[in-house]
């Protein structure tokens, strides 16, 4: 076409010129809607890579708690293990002065 759309030696425009002005803008709107398109891709896919990298610090930080608690579970047992330990070496230590005390009171007397 060699008119201007709306143009056409001061004739309002025909259907032809409508339609290559409509044909126009659509081209226009199809190339904004790729641009905008390929925006949205990139960042659903950088979405994506960051959603996937918190997921599997996620599971690296719940494998790490699992083993924190398992470690304070066997710590706190092993603690109540050594409070038992001393209260029965208290216990013995006790005894065992009680005895002495009194060999020594029965030395002493003698």
């Amino acid at each position: 076409m060699t008119t201007t759309p709306g143009h056409n030696n001061g004739q309002p425009p025909n259907r032809l010129d409508r339609i290559e002005a409509i044909l126009e803008r659509v081209v226009i709107q199809q190339e904004t809607s790729g641009e905008r398109l390929a925006e949205l891709t990139y960042k659903v896919d950088d979405f994506i890579s960051t959603a996937n990298t918190v997921l599997a610090r996620s599971a690296i930080l719940d494998d790490i708690i699992v083993r924190l608690d398992r470690n304070f579970d066997e710590m706190q047992r092993k603690s109540e293990e050594h409070q038992q330990r001393f209260e029965e070496n208290q216990r013995s230590t006790n005894a065992a002065l009680e005895r002495l005390e009194a060999i020594l009171i029965k030395l002493m007397d003698k």
